[in-house]
Formats: structure tokens, C-alpha cells, sequence
């Protein structure tokens, strides 16, 4: 199995109106963009860490208080690109880039869905540099994050260092001295090799909803992704059906 790049985002919008959402969603939503959808601001920071989008977009059809929205945001996610839709008119627009908006769209723009389109090129382009994927498993190691199935996992330290050093070795197996060695170090362990064990198991529970990669112990090699095998079917010849 290969290791690929993945210019992938995840997009978030925060609006009550359907079709603004609909016209969102079919804008940037497509293989390599996930839209996540949230009916109000507090919904959108009680989805954080799980899914943390790269590209936020606010309905500002209310008004609300930008400055401190986007205060909560960065404290979140520093590297977010806001953006703010249905502004009112050119005034509002400017005092929403001035608090910290990195672009603010009047209602009625013709340039909506380019604008749009633009800000989540920039978002999987900036990935692609950092995201390293395996199937549907993407690995950020700058960031220290990581997506299984579309959806942010969240992993303790030593869970991510058993995803650190499978990537890193990524396709070839690990063995689990190396895992043990580059996840836990110098420190003294009276067996190391159950430790690995161990956690590797809560990796497995934490990337089960994994369609294309598990993680499969190769014996004399280790650990490493292997794709996903469909289960097998039990076919039934039609003369070993008894009837009564």
C-alpha cells in the first residue's frame, strides 16, 4: 500500500437558512472537501477538537459579534481561514476584515462561489504539503492531528506515537522493538513489548471506522496498514440444501 499526499479540507458552516447551506455544500463539497454543517455558533466550538475544520464560514445575516467569534476561533485554531457571508454592505465587510476576518462576502456577490472555491483551494493545498495519507487514514505530523474516515481522532501521546512511527515507516512494517524505541524512548520498562502491544490494540479501537486500512500484525516483520479485505461470502450449492 502506497502513502499519498492528501490534498484534502474540511470546511465548516455556521447558518439556520437551508438554502444557503444547500448552495454552500454544493460549492465546495466534493471528494477531496468535507462540508460540516452547524446550526449555531456554540454548536460549531463544541465540535472542536473532533472536527476541526480548516476553512470557517458565518452566516452573518444577524450581525452578531464578530470580533468575539473570531477571538474564540484563533485561541481554537490559529491558522483558520474565516470567512463571513451575507454581509450587509461594503461598511459591515470592512469592520469584519479589520476585527480579523480573512474575507467578508456582501449579499448578492457575484464572486461567492469563486471566493469560496478559492479559500478551500488554498486550505487542501496548504495540507498537501503536511498531510500524508494512507487509504483513509491522514496523518498531519507538524500539526500532530489525525483523520480516520473523514472524522479528527483524538489520540493520546503515546497513541500517537505508534501513528507517528507507522507513518513514518509507512508501507513497510514496523517491528515492535522500533515501536517501542521511538514511542517510549530511553525509559525503563520491564517489558516494552507488551506496552506496544497494548497500545497498538487502543489504536485499532480508535481507527476502526477505517473502510480502507487496519492495522495487522505481520509475523517476524510487525505492525503495518494493510488494506481492508471485504469478508468473505458463504456461498451455499443449491444440492446440500436439505428440504423437509
Amino acid at each position: 500500500m502506497q502513502r499519498v499526499r492528501a490534498a484534502t479540507a474540511t470546511v465548516a458552516l455556521v447558518s439556520e437558512d437551508p438554502s444557503l447551506v444547500d448552495l454552500i455544500v454544493s460549492t465546495v463539497s466534493d471528494e477531496t472537501t468535507l462540508a460540516d454543517i452547524h446550526g449555531s455558533f456554540v454548536d460549531l466550538l463544541a465540535s472542536f477538537p473532533s472536527v476541526a475544520p480548516d476553512v470557517v464560514v458565518l452566516d452573518d445575516i444577524c450581525e452578531r459579534d464578530a470580533t468575539q467569534e473570531i477571538r474564540q476561533l484563533r485561541r481554537r485554531q490559529p491558522s483558520l481561514y474565516i470567512v463571513y457571508v451575507r454581509v450587509s454592505d461594503e461598511k459591515r465587510s470592512i469592520a469584519l476584515l479589520h476585527g480579523g476576518a480573512d474575507d467578508a462576502i456582501i449579499t448578492g456577490s457575484p464572486t461567492l462561489v469563486a471566493r469560496l472555491q478559492a479559500a478551500t483551494r488554498r486550505a487542501r493545498t496548504v495540507n498537501a504539503g503536511s498531510r500524508i495519507a494512507v487509504g483513509d487514514i491522514v496523518f498531519d505530523r507538524e500539526a500532530r492531528r489525525v483523520w480516520c474516515a473523514g472524522r479528527e481522532v483524538d489520540l493520546t501521546p503515546h497513541e500517537y506515537g505508534i501513528v507517528d512511527c507507522m507513518f513514518w515507516h509507512a508501507p513497510k512494517p514496523v517491528g515492535v522493538d522500533t515501536l517501542a524505541d521511538f514511542v517510549w524512548g530511553d525509559q525503563s520498562s520491564t517489558n516494552k513489548r507488551t506496552l506496544v502491544q497494548v497500545y497498538v490494540s487502543y489504536v485499532r479501537k480508535k481507527l476502526a471506522k477505517s473502510a480502507q486500512v487496519a492495522i495487522r500484525f505481520a509475523r517476524g516483520a510487525g505492525y503495518e496498514f494493510t488494506p481492508v479485505e471485504e469478508e468473505p461470502k458463504i456461498k451455499l450449492s443449491a444440492s446440500k440444501v436439505e428440504t423437509k
